[in-house]
Order: C-alpha cells, then structure tokens, then sequence
C-alpha cells in the first residue's frame, strides 16, 4: 500500500509529525485550563428567564465547543498513531494515498477527497 512514509522524504515525514504535533499541544492546552470557562461557573439565581435562558445557551456553547476538540483531539492522536505505524496518508476507507496538497490543509485526514464526500452524503 503506498504511503506517505514510503513515499515522502523523511523531511516531509517529520514536517507533518511536526504540524500534528503542535496542533495536539495547542488543543491539550486549550482543554487543560485550570479555569473553568466562565460560561460554566456558578452565578446566583438569574434575575429572570432571558437570563436563565442565555445562561443555559453559554454552558452550551462552551460544552459543544469542547465536544469538537477532543473528537479533534483523537483524529490528530489517530493520525500520529499511522504516522508511528506507517500508515499515514492513506484512505481507510479504498486504501489510495492522500494527495500532499490534502495533508497539507488537514493533516489528520482520514479519507481521500472522494470517500469522505461519499461518507458526509452516505452514499455507498
């Protein structure tokens, strides 16, 4: 199966080890704060509904957002993971590598252009 292990020069190997790796640092740091985002702290009773009601929007807002970097999280983990193993830069799903340009823009991509459409769509 061609790879970009195989393929690339170790410079580029170690280039996108590089790119997913501060990308993991960047995100562990934005979920390890030792404070917790204000939208989550406790207030007292808000005066009224609208209040209670923006309130309850922030908490949301907050806990989607950081829903998004962990899943983010385990796509870069899962990427260095195929790095490590020699199977970075190549489709799950039909096994073609990844063009450079597309690793480039998302390194901790999973699936070639085409796969990933035909998943979002859910065609087979």
């Amino acid at each position: 199966m061609a790879n970009v292990k195989s393929k690339a020069k170790s410079s580029d190997v170690r280039q996108f080890r590089k790119m997913l790796e501060q990308k993991s640092t960047e995100l562990k740091a934005q979920l390890g704060t030792p404070t917790v985002h204000t939208a989550l702290k406790a207030i007292p009773d808000p005066y009224d509904t609208a209040d209670w009601a923006e309130k309850s929007h922030e908490e949301w807002i907050f806990l989607q957002k950081n829903n998004s970097e962990v899943a983010l999280l385990r796509e870069i983990e899962g990427a260095l993971v195929r790095l490590r193993d020699g199977n970075f830069g190549t489709c799950l799903d039909c096994g073609l590598p990844l063009s450079r340009k597309r690793l480039e823009a998302v390194p901790w991509a999973q699936y070639c252009v085409t796969c990933q459409e035909r998943r979002q769509t859910g065609s087979n």
